[in-house]
């Protein structure tokens, strides 16, 4: 059925909803929902299955979905703003030059989604997708197709982004914390001012990105295979609580000279490493062993060292101004337990 400029409130959806039932159980006996350029209001539905409907051009105002099936439907240049779709499939979904604006994506699965640009009813006009401030928390996007997208200040907490392809995106201001970028095309991205504290980017292409005050660990690379898998297994632990994966232990790890800024070390023992002239700039270190290490030279801007023990380092050349060193708070079971931050520089 095809709904061109009509207004859907929920009873006409529902009555869609059966038609689309039927067919999907035999297309003879019912009628696909073909809801182009029409108008949906005030919609909530949960656990329903409509997926391979189309909805091209439709304005979404006021409606909550919570886990529908929408996969492999059709939202090209639909305005999906202030909505919630909370846990829906929209694996494979065509979501050309869609707005989506401040919307509830947690838990979406958009995997093989295409949320690239889509041509614009004016001659020679691409619009590229619009997702800025929505809320993707632990959504599903790999393989996803972004190019070009606008995802300004969109939260993308531990999203999986493995292999999907942002290139020219714009994730300026993004929480991309935990996220997975491995593999993924982040070529020409802005990512200025981007949080991607243990985001994982193993072979993602960050050529031409603008990385500009982008706060996340790009030296991982440079490391040896063996500390590369320490600090994977690290992020993992220090992610999970300490349920998965392994705290690092980099006992006397000679690591100078390397670019370390904002890597996640938070309790790992670093004791008697050699940091001399690294960058730790913003590095997590909160409760890290560091007790006779040599930090000659060290960049520690914003490094956060509450509650890590440096007794006995050398700082020769390190300012510590600018970082954190008030007593680390740890909450737990048995109670809170507060841990200072111990200086007790060894002389050069």
């Amino acid at each position: 059925m095809t709904s061109k400029n009509r207004r859907i409130d929920r009873a006409t959806f529902s009555e869609l909803l059966k038609k689309h039932e039927r067919y999907l159980q035999n297309p003879k006996t019912g009628e696909r929902i073909n809801l182009m350029d029409a108008t949906l209001t005030g919609i909530q539905a949960t656990d329903i299955d409509v997926h391979n409907s189309a909805f091209t051009g439709a304005i979404f105002i006021n409606c909550s979905f919570w886990r529908v099936n929408f996969q492999e439907s059709n939202f090209e240049l639909c305005d999906m703003s202030v909505c919630t779709f909370e846990g829906s499939n929209l694996r494979n979904a065509g979501l050309r030059g869609v707005r989506m604006k401040g919307s509830n994506m947690k838990k979406v699965d958009l995997s093989g989604a295409d949320l690239g640009p889509a041509t614009s009813p004016l001659p020679g006009v691409k619009e590229n997708s619009d997702l800025s401030d929505a809320d993707f928390e632990r959504a599903e996007l790999r393989k996803a197709f972004l190019a070009g997208a606008n995802m300004r200040r969109a939260n993308l907490f531990e999203c999986n982004l493995e292999g999907a392809i942002l290139k020219d995106a714009s994730l300026e201001d993004a929480n991309l914390s935990g996220a997975n970028l491995n593999g993924a095309d982040l070529s020409g991205a802005k990512l200025k001012g981007a949080h991607l504290r243990n985001a994982k980017l193993v072979g993602a292409n960050l050529e031409g990105a603008d990385l500009e005050g982008a706060r996340g660990f790009f030296g991982l690379a440079d490391l040896d295979k063996a500390t590369q898998k320490k600090l994977s297994a690290h992020v993992e632990w220090v992610m999970s609580e300490g349920r998965k994966g392994q705290r690092a232990i980099l006992k006397g790890a000679k690591l100078g000279k390397k670019n370390l800024a904002f890597i996640e070390l938070t309790c790992a023992d670093l004791s008697g490493a050699d940091l001399r002239g690294c960058n730790l700039q913003g590095a997590y270190l909160a409760g890290a062993d560091l007790h006779g290490a040599d930090l000659t030279g060290a960049i520690m801007a914003e490094a956060d060292l509450r509650g890590a023990d440096l007794t006995g380092a050398v700082l020769e050349g390190v300012d510590l101004s600018e970082a954190q060193t008030k007593e680390l708070v740890v909450r737990s079971r048995n109670g809170t337990t507060k841990l200072k931050t111990r200086i007790d520089a060894a002389r050069p």
